[in-house]
């Protein structure tokens, strides 16, 4: 017999937890490859010879000196590793802030239409009449009762 379902999220009893995980490291891999095969290319145009490898996402990663074979080890290390890695963990903890105040809704602090509704006159006066049904004819500082 299967469980009811519930109302809860099903990310708390880890079902698509484990989906959303798998579909960060593949955007974060895919953003890391591509980050290293661009800026492999703009370290080889600035400080090696100049010319633009094709669009090779698992050379860069894997071997980006079949790339661009006129860069020092230095140089690519920090064009085809360094730079692209910061890239990516400063996309990846900005995804992640926005996604976690995208999930906690709005917090603003400013009152919604919705919340100022019992505060107006019209709200005011029906509670009054509700808690005081001699008040029904009675005109108030407010202006008459409707």
């Amino acid at each position: 017999m299967p469980s009811p379902r519930t109302s809860a999220p099903s990310t708390t009893t880890g079902s698509d937890a484990l989906l959303y995980l798998l579909f960060g490291i593949l955007g974060a891999a895919m953003a890391f490859g591509s980050l290293a095969w661009l800026t492999g290319n703009l370290t080889n145009t600035l400080v090696g010879s100049g010319t633009w490898a094709p669009f090779r996402m698992t050379d860069a990663l894997l071997h980006p000196e079949v790339l661009w074979p006129a860069l020092s080890t230095s140089m690519l290390m920090v064009g085809a590793r360094v730079v692209p890695a910061l890239f990516t963990v400063a996309l990846v903890v900005t995804t992640a802030v926005l996604w976690m105040r995208w999930r906690a809704g709005s917090k603003s602090g400013l009152a919604l239409k919705a919340d100022l509704a019992p505060l107006l006159d019209k709200e005011i006066v029906a509670k009054a009449k509700s808690l005081r049904p001699s008040l029904g004819g009675r005109e108030s500082k407010r202006g008459p009762a409707r």
